[in-house]
Formats: structure tokens, sequence, C-alpha cells
């Protein structure tokens, strides 16, 4: 033909090229399936479903006084749980906020009932009961949800 010898003819139109797509995709099918399989006999990195069950809950409602203080209440009893003061970075203020930004038709707070939802990762969820919106109030102040948190489930005798 040309006189190239065949091994440096296919190298000169790119056969030899063609095989490295299919290596990488048989490289990536590989490490995948290493990984699921390190990731299913240790432990590390699988999420399981067990840490998302919610663990306590309790329902409230919010009521506010005309000094700008948050009252957690107990809308069955009608007894406080708990309160926070007006502050630049009150706790509760901001994940209200949130949830009347959701909420479409506007209602009165007061008359608002919520559930505050502890969940086997520990994270805490403020529940808007009417629309089902929630809110991590994990983001808002960790320590202080988790304060709150148990305050409502021992006021409420810790129900699920």
């Amino acid at each position: 033909m040309s006189g190239i010898p065949a091994s440096d003819h296919r190298h000169q139109h790119g056969t030899a090229v063609r095989w490295l797509p299919l290596l990488m995709a048989v490289g990536l099918v590989a490490f995948t399936l290493i990984s699921v399989t390190f990731a299913n006999m240790t432990g590390h990195g699988v999420v399981r479903t067990g840490a998302n069950a919610i663990v306590d809950t309790g329902h409230i409602m919010i009521r506010r006084d005309a000094s700008g203080t948050i009252h957690v209440v107990d809308p069955a009893t009608d007894t406080v749980i708990a309160s926070y003061p007006m502050a630049r970075d009150q706790f509760l203020a901001g994940a209200l906020r949130s949830l009347e930004r959701m909420r479409a038709p506007a209602s009165e707070e007061s008359t608002r009932t919520f559930a505050v939802l502890r969940i086997g990762s520990g994270s805490v969820f403020l529940e808007d009961v009417e629309t089902g919106d929630r809110i991590s109030l994990n983001a808002f102040n960790r320590a202080e949800s988790m304060a709150l948190a148990e305050r409502v489930a021992a006021h409420n005798g810790g129900q699920k």
C-alpha cells in the first residue's frame, strides 16, 4: 500500500486512541463498584434511614407580647413552655419569618399551631401544621433548638 508497516498505519489513523474512552469507562465502573462495596462493608458513607426517624414531637403555639418577647405555648393547656426576649439575634424570630414567607395566606400568628420535631440525627425542625412546611431550627441556633425540643418533649411527655 503506502510502504508503512501495519502497526504504524493503525497508529496514524488513531485506532489505538479509540480504546481510551472505553478504558476510562471501565475504570469508572470498577471504581464505583469498589466504593459501593467498601461503603456497604464498613458502614462509612452510608446514610441510614433510622437517623431520619422522628424521635420526639410536640405541638406548640407562638405568641408575642407588646415588648416583642416570643412565648412558646402549649395549645392544649395554654401554659408557657419557653420565652425568648426580644433581641437582635432572637432565636425563633428568624425561623418564624421564614415560615411566614412560605405560607401564602397570612394567618393570625397566635392561632397557628406548629410542631417541634426532633429526628434521630439530632436535627430539630419547626413544622407549620397547616401547610406541612418545615424549617430547620438548628440553622438559627443549634443549642437553643435542642433545648426547646427537650422542653417541648418533657412538657408533652415525649410523644411521637
